[in-house]
């Protein structure tokens, strides 16, 4: 708060009624205006009174504490939050002192004391209390003689209480000479100018204190601080004096910072043809036209003459350019097109322009007010300027336009990965953000309000299509709809069947279910070798056989990696094939042995068996073997089994012959004659082929030997025609 709002509350109490001094019921406060600056200890004193009793009832306080705010009542400072740990009550023989620490300006309000006593409706609240204000600005020093003697101390002093030990910067002639305490203990000569800063806050030292009380070395300046808008032109006063005389050999504006030393303004190149100085004696004043942003600074006037020179350090004034701003102080809702009220200003208020224009899509709407109150439709781009700077405009305010959405990676999301989405708009002021996830029924929110945000790691689950709007008092706009495609490997895979139970000549699917992405491939195996059929997702028989069982598990993957399902087993279920029967001892049966019958068939489920007699509807046996023991005649005869399970049954036919045991005998005396007559038969044959074989060499051996013998040739032996050509 400002020291001239201060003053308007004191003066404003000054009217209010005080608590009379005689009165039984009082609050007296010490001090009724406190000004602060912040950072600073602040204590507020006050006594109370009250009556000791009334008649024989006793009177007595039973509760005591400060207040400032009562839009819900008194409600004690000490347990309001934004005073925690900086409050202090002190009391004593009724009096009461509320200590605040590091001060605020929004602790800036009017305190009051309040007692409540043992009296029903015995509460009292002393009034008008105590005006705090708190300033972080000018601090108000002025420089003082501690006392009415010549060679006096000096004081620096302030109208408002200061933060505790505090530190001071003592200026003379213009020079930082020392830093201490409030008190300047060095001496001074009767041409000496004095000035006095707090630490940290030298732009605003105190006014300039001539010891000589009339005349002195001193710079003064009309202003503080300046503000001006961007390329208008700004001039500087400043007027100066010298206690011994008025030869003065140097005069120029500088600006600290911008240098090592004072540089003379009209040399630096960065004012070149801008800057113009009137030196007037005792006055000077500088100028700067086409002013820019990176004007804003400080600037200080220094004179020399042969006998003193001012000095650089004390502050001089301070310039601010701004641009102008059209701000949107309030809209109306849910109107479309909507209410808006704008008002044109700038960081810092610039002195003399009171009038402004303003302009809708670059059209001069001819309005001077420095706000317009206009029904502004989401298309509309409105700026202002004051009435003498037309071209010097302010930044137009409009609604988001060209708002779009991002994604870094763009493609090629991998799940784990971390991806960074990004909305951007152009607007002024700026937007605000909200992003949305499609959905198959609506677009769901999401938690970010920010233009940016990450997925990390980012998970399928993510996959989809997002949107952002942008939004701000002048309308909202919506973005187009990005694809999120997250890139994983397969994560699961399941093996289905058709039906449970499979019968032989059903049509039967194998369905393997997995996700990933890409969509995965699909491999099948039966009993761990993989098939070269069925590389799909289904794999189907078309009449299913039973060599089709067994156990079946499908490989899925992609690039990103597989996986194998769990196994299923398909159990092919059929009648019983056509069954083999078979007799044990084999061949006739003789009367009064035994024999096994026995019957097989494939079948699932397994096969059950019965053995029936031709023409007879019960079965002989049931079982895959059927034993006859002590076999006779009426044995004989047609058998046949019958195998049989859920799924159908099938016969097979037998011939069983039984003999009696003479019949049998002759049988195998019949064969014994006939096996003699065999081996004689092939003893003769043996010797007629031997006697054959001695002819035929006696009748080679002829003349042609003796003639071989006188050419001295060797004929073939009889050996080697037998090899060769064998006697059939």
């Amino acid at each position: 708060m400002s020291l001239s709002a201060a003053a308007s509350l004191f003066l404003l109490f000054l009217f209010c009624e005080v608590e009379q001094t005689y009165s039984s019921w009082g609050v007296t406060y010490g001090s009724q205006y406190i000004c602060a600056l912040k950072g600073s200890t602040v204590r507020m004193s006050c006594m109370y009174r009250h009556p000791s009793q009334e008649g024989n009832i006793k009177i007595s306080v039973t509760q005591t504490f400060w207040f400032a705010k009562t839009d819900e009542g008194p409600v004690d400072v000490k347990t309001q939050e934004e005073y925690a740990d900086r409050l202090e009550y002190s009391s004593s023989k009724k009096n009461c002192t509320l200590t605040i620490r590091d001060v605020k300006e929004s602790d800036s309000a009017v305190y009051k004391f309040r007692f409540i006593t043992s009296r029903s409706g015995g509460s009292y609240t002393g009034e008008p209390g105590v005006v705090l204000i708190v300033t972080d600005s000018d601090p108000n020093l002025t420089v003082r003689k501690k006392s009415s003697s010549w060679n006096s101390n000096l004081i620096c002093s302030s109208s408002c209480v200061l933060p505790d030990h505090s530190t001071y910067v003592w200026y003379k002639n213009g020079k930082d000479m020392e830093i201490g305490t409030y008190v300047y203990n060095t001496w001074v000569d009767s041409d000496d100018t004095l000035s006095c800063a707090l630490k940290g806050r030298e732009d605003f030292p105190s006014p300039l204190f001539c010891v000589n009380n009339k005349r002195c070395n001193k710079v003064t300046y009309s202003h503080a601080r300046i503000c001006a808008l961007k390329g208008s032109s700004v001039s500087f006063y400043s007027s100066f004096n010298s206690y011994y005389s008025s030869d003065f050999v140097i005069l120029f504006w500088f600006s600290p910072g911008r240098s090592k030393e004072p540089e003379d303004l009209r040399q630096d190149p960065r004012y070149l043809g801008r800057v113009h100085v009137i030196n007037t004696i005792p006055q000077s004043t500088l100028t700067i036209k086409n002013l820019t942003e990176n004007d804003s600074a400080e600037y200080r006037f220094i004179f020399k003459t042969n006998r003193v020179t001012w000095g650089s350090d004390l502050h001089g004034t301070t310039l601010t350019v701004t641009d102008l701003q059209v701000e949107v102080t309030r809209t109306s809702t849910n109107q479309d097109p909507q209410y808006a009220e704008l008002k044109c200003h700038s960081r810092c208020t610039p002195a003399g322009y009171h009038y402004y224009r303003w302009f809708r899509n670059g059209q001069d709407i001819g309005h001077s007010k420095s706000t317009y109150k206009v029904l502004i439709n989401t298309t509309d781009r409105i700026s202002c300027s004051v009435l003498s700077f037309k071209e010097h405009k302010a930044p137009e305010v409009y609604a988001p336009v060209l708002t779009s959405v991002s994604a870094d990676p763009s493609d090629g999301i991998v799940e784990g990965n971390r991806v960074f989405l990004k909305c951007s708009s152009d607007a002024n002021p700026p937007a605000n953000y909200t992003w949305y996830k499609k959905t198959k029924m609506s677009a769901h929110p999401l938690h970010r309000k920010d233009s940016e945000f990450y997925l990390n790691p980012i998970q399928a689950s993510d996959s989809g299509e997002y949107f952002c709007v942008a939004k701000n008092q002048l309308g909202e706009s919506r973005s187009g709809n990005l694809n999120i495609d997250v890139k994983y490997a397969p994560k699961r895979a399941d093996v289905s069947l058709s039906h449970a139970e499979i019968v032989e000549g059903d049509s039967v699917n194998l369905t393997c279910s997995s996700d990933g992405n890409p969509a995965p491939f699909n491999r099948w195996y039966k009993d761990n070798q993989m098939m070269l059929q069925g590389q799909g997702g289904v794999y189907q028989f078309t009449s299913v056989k039973s060599e089709d069982s067994g156990t079946y598990c499908c490989e899925v993957g992609n690039i990103y990696g597989q996986i194998n399902s769990s196994t299923v087993l398909i159990n092919v279920e059929y009648s019983p094939r056509l069954p083999s029967v078979s007799v044990n001892p084999p061949g006739d049966v003789a009367a009064g042995s035994s024999v096994n019958l026995t019957c097989s068939s494939a079948a699932n489920p397994a096969a059950t068996y019965a053995w029936y007699k031709e023409d007879s509807t019960s079965p002989a046996a049931d079982g895959q073997t059927f034993t006859i023991v002590d076999i006779r005649g009426e044995h004989g005869g047609n058998y046949y089994c019958q195998a049989r399970n859920s799924r159908g049954h099938h016969n097979s036919t037998l011939h069983l012959i039984v003999v009696s045991s003479s019949v049998s005998s002759a049988v195998v005396g019949s064969i014994m004659f006939l096996l003699l007559i065999g081996l004689f038969l092939s003893a003769f044959i043996i010797f007629r082929k031997k006697k054959a074989v001695r002819q035929i060499h006696q009748t080679r051996e002829g003349p042609g030997d003796n003639e071989a013998k006188r050419l001295g040739v060797s004929l073939p032996s009889s050996t080697y025609f037998e090899q060769c050509f064998p006697l059939i």
